[in-house]
């Protein structure tokens, strides 16, 4: 069986670069089409996940603990994971040897039939992708939701008649190995530094996330953050134009006004609802609910659909998630939360100081211009992992310890809650919000999560109410 791609493979014979999720669902795809596949990893093959290990019985080559150029023999063109950054030397050698890199975003676009709505951003993506799957499924639009958020798009590419929709959330290091994709609807909720330590500027992080437009056509839509002006500034490509804001009217998309949420289409304007109806808290949610609903305008759902939707839409795990109550304090999980400015959007969700779980992995960011607002909204700070000093020395006026383990700051951090309670009528809070990365304690900002959820189920559980 040959693939029926929008656009041609650079050959026959792949080489996958990563089996994490994205590889293995790469890899199934070409194979499943009778292409030869050779997948590499530079871990050992006892740390790669089922999925991945299972390939070999499926008929695709595996070569474990490597990932050097002499893999290049013998292969047409390399599918990129986008965890591995492209300057990598068997990228370099690729380059140089003639190999076209194409990720896995890119393959499943050219292996899939269904038009792509596609959201990018540096924060809010994944709720706001999760919220226009759950706009359009009510509709009564056949959706699946998948990319960085949780699954590949070659696992689902295949699945979706043309008539259907992929929603899709899109990284920067998914978009460094793009190279036919063209949404027909694609979505910039905002710009922020992030990920400087791959990107190294914030202009080249923008540059990255532009490639989203580069080839859409006056068929497709841009939507774009009309409150952001680094978004703006770089709007690209000849897509229709489409806008959202908190903080004014505009002329197509959705926007904020005396306490309305409005849409605009087509020269109509429709209040559609009173902010406090929707489900979702805190002011970033409010700009992720007017992103979304700009994003499905042009789909041209019910408003009564629109209603509904976010009236019983309770958002996703990991972003501001309640966790439980213990003794009057009550515990959130807002592992998400990898950059500073979503550790400023958390904190800014809540009225009353907080104690603070944060740290991890540093990504380059400068942590200083957070001190005033960390003063303002931290009574206490818990710091983590590898960041922590580098989070200690930006806030040197906050009262803060060290923990080396999650077990022990959720411990240490229920502590300094009771010590100081809250005023009358509000309750101590722990807020795990770490404005880093996880990876050097945890697979994943999920796998942080739950375990936050699992040491508080665990304190909860030894009966602590003294």
């Amino acid at each position: 069986m040959s693939l029926d791609l929008r656009h041609p493979l650079p050959g026959n014979r792949a080489l996958v670069v990563g089996l994490a999720r994205s590889g293995v669902a790469a890899a199934r795809l070409l194979q499943r089409h009778g292409l030869e596949v050779t997948a590499c990893d530079r871990r050992p093959e006892r740390e790669g996940g089922d999925g991945a290990r299972a390939l070999a019985a499926e008929g695709v080559t595996c070569v474990w603990g490597r990932d050097d150029a002499a893999l290049l023999d013998g292969h047409e063109f390399l599918v990129w994971s986008p965890g591995i950054p492209i300057e990598h030397p068997l990228a370099v050698a690729a380059r140089a040897a003639g190999r076209p890199l194409i990720g896995e975003l890119e393959l499943g676009y050219r292996a899939s039939r269904a038009p792509f709505v596609c959201i990018t951003g540096t924060n809010g993506k994944s709720t706001t992708t999760d919220l226009v799957g759950a706009l359009l499924r009510t509709a009564g639009r056949e959706v699946e939701v998948c990319g960085n958020i949780g699954r590949a798009v070659c696992e689902v590419a295949e699945q979706v008649s043309p008539t259907g929709l992929l929603v899709v959330e899109v990284s920067s290091f998914q978009l460094e190995t793009v190279d036919r994709l063209r949404p027909s609807i694609a979505t910039w909720l905002n710009l922020t530094p992030d990920h400087l330590d791959r990107h190294r500027t914030l202009a080249e992080y923008g540059a990255m996330k532009q490639r989203l437009f580069a080839r859409q056509t006056e068929e497709d839509w841009a939507i774009l953050n009309a409150d952001d002006p680094e978004v703006m500034s770089r709007r690209t490509g000849d897509a229709a134009a489409s806008e959202f804001s908190v903080t004014r009217a505009v002329d197509e998309g959705a926007f904020f006004e005396d306490g309305d949420l409005v849409i605009a289409h087509r020269g109509g304007h429709e209040r559609l609802m009173r902010r406090e109806e929707a489900r979702l808290p805190g002011p970033h949610n409010l700009a992720n609910m007017l992103a979304a609903l700009a994003t499905v305008l042009p789909l041209e759902p019910a408003a009564d659909v629109l209603r509904r939707v976010l009236r019983e839409y309770r958002g996703l795990e990991h972003r501001l998630e309640p966790a439980g109550e213990i003794a009057g304090v009550r515990f959130v999980n807002d592992s998400k939360a990898t950059n500073t400015d979503s550790l400023r959007v958390a904190l800014q969700s809540f009225p009353d100081p907080v104690v603070l779980i944060a740290g991890g992995r540093d990504k380059g960011q400068d942590f200083r211009p957070l001190a005033s607002l960390v003063q303002k909204s931290v009574r206490h700070l818990v710091l983590i992992g590898e960041g922590a000093e580098t989070l200690a020395r930006a806030w040197p006026e906050v009262r803060q310890e060290r923990a080396a383990s999650l077990g022990a700051a959720v411990r240490a951090a229920w502590e300094a809650a009771r010590e100081a309670p809250a005023g009358p009528g509000t309750r101590a809070t722990v807020l795990l919000s770490p404005g880093c990365a996880s990876f050097d304690m945890f697979k994943d900002y999920e796998d942080r999560g739950r375990r936050f959820k699992e040491e508080v189920a665990r304190l909860a559980a030894k009966g602590v109410t003294a």
